[in-house]
C-alpha cells in the first residue's frame, strides 16, 4: 500500500508559536517541529503528516488544523485584552 505524507509550515513570533505548540502536543499523527529563527523572536512550526491514504491524512490535517486555529483565536485574544 502507498503511503500518503504531506507537510505544512506555521510562521511567526515565538511567543504564539510555543502557545500553538502547546495546543497540539500530544499529537500522535504528526511529528510537529519548533524551528527558531536566528533573531530568537521568530519561530515557525513544521508539521509532517503520513497516513495509509488521502482520507487518512486530510482527517488529521482538518484536526490539526482546528486545533491550532483555536489556540490562534484564544492567544490573540487574550494578547489584546
Amino acid at each position: 500500500m502507498t503511503e500518503v505524507e504531506t507537510e505544512m509550515v506555521w510562521v511567526g513570533d515565538l511567543d504564539k508559536a510555543e502557545f500553538l505548540l502547546a495546543a497540539v502536543e500530544g499529537e500522535d499523527s504528526a511529528e510537529i517541529e519548533l524551528v527558531i529563527g536566528c533573531d530568537e523572536a521568530e519561530a515557525g512550526l513544521r508539521f509532517h503528516v503520513k497516513g495509509d491514504d488521502l482520507r487518512e491524512v486530510r482527517a488529521i490535517v482538518d484536526g490539526l488544523l482546528a486545533r491550532l486555529g483555536a489556540a490562534e483565536a484564544e492567544f490573540d485574544s487574550v494578547s489584546h485584552a
